[in-house]
């Protein structure tokens, strides 16, 4: 049934209450559904009221498959002109400026933070001062080879620095390349107008379903369970390695320097250990050694005082700005 449809059929409902109500013949049933108008009307109400407010009003940006995430989405993330979430630069605004293209996914896009400002490109930018120009490149959901093809199409091909942001997801590209993917299964007996119509239901429904962990269909792997299998593969690790290697030789042809910042699994910093260590490893073989890589600092903040919610596993405004404290004070501090 769709939602227009549980809409008249309550409707109706308060039509047929208000009609015995206002009828004369009975006079007992008439006080009863008198009573029962004025408390159903008041149920109707209360509905409508937070039918608004989730729809026109509350946003949170954790699950994508929510009405709440697409509210978030639409208030937040603004972009300029070439789809990035930043400010118009134009070649006066960063003329005789040493010039940084910070490049990345959607942790360098900074989602879940309302405030851009607090993003950790925006605040590195501000402790480097009126000399630089932090400009942000990142696309959410993008990965090595996918921001390869960012870095190429971006009018800016002479910068200064390069700082990539490193994701563990970055290796999805090469896993599908040999049909390798992460299908996630959401509950299949959900009325689609709770998915799509009604934000309050929409928003009722994902708190009061059990703590939902999405599982693969095929093996039932949760993501990081099939992530850190896709780095053990040999066959995917050579071809996102290549990848790897890809992009820094387009660094290099800049003439960019280049610093990488590797972030964790932000919910199990040291579980992921050995895939940073191991991506780092790999950028290092290329002659590069400005790595910073942060599964000590999840750790030792404690990885539900990181990531923007439950619901949500990205970098809160907190860990942006210690993220921007760490990267001037390793690399441009001195």
């Amino acid at each position: 049934m769709s939602f227009p449809g549980i809409i008249s059929i309550l409707l109706a409902i308060w039509a047929v209450i208000a009609l015995l109500a206002w009828q004369k013949r009975f006079g007992r049933l008439r006080r009863v559904m008198g009573g029962l108008l004025i408390s159903y009307t008041t149920v109707l109400l209360l509905l409508a009221a937070g039918e608004l407010y989730f729809r026109y009003l509350y946003a949170e940006s954790g699950w994508s498959f929510t009405l709440a995430f697409r509210n978030w989405e639409d208030r937040y993330l603004i972009r300029n002109s070439l789809g990035f979430r930043d400010r118009e630069w134009t070649p006066d605004d960063y003329a005789g400026k040493q010039t940084v293209l910070v490049l990345g996914d959607s942790f360098s896009v900074g989602w879940g933070v309302e405030n851009v400002e607090e993003r950790y490109s925006n605040v590195l930018g501000q402790m480097l001062g009126d000399d630089y120009a932090v400009i942000n490149i990142a696309i959410g959901g993008s990965t090595t080879r996918q921001e390869l093809d960012i870095l190429r199409r971006y009018p800016l091909q002479n910068p200064d620095i390069v700082l990539w942001q490193y994701y563990l997801n970055d290796i999805d590209d090469a896993a599908l390349s040999i049909n390798e993917r992460w299908y996630p299964t959401l509950p299949t007996d959900t009325p689609q107008w709770i998915y799509g119509e009604s934000y309050l239901a929409n928003f009722l429904y994902w708190r009061l379903v059990p703590v939902f962990t999405p599982v693969d269909a095929s093996d039932g792997l949760t993501y990081w369970q099939w992530s850190y299998r896709t780095y053990d593969n040999s066959t995917i690790w050579a071809i996102h390695e290549q990848e790897i290697n890809d992009l820094i030789n387009y660094v290099d042809g800049m003439g960019a320097r280049l610093i990488v910042v590797i972030f964790p699994n932000l919910q199990d910093p040291v579980g992921s250990i050995a895939y940073v260590d191991r991506v780092a490893q790999a950028i290092a073989a290329t002659g590069h050694d400005e790595i910073l890589t942060l599964y000590g600092d999840v750790a030792a903040l404690g990885s539900e005082n990181v990531i923007v919610s439950r619901r949500d596993a990205h970098p809160n405004a907190m860990f942006h700005r210690h993220v921007a404290q760490r990267i001037y004070e390793t690399f441009f501090a001195q």
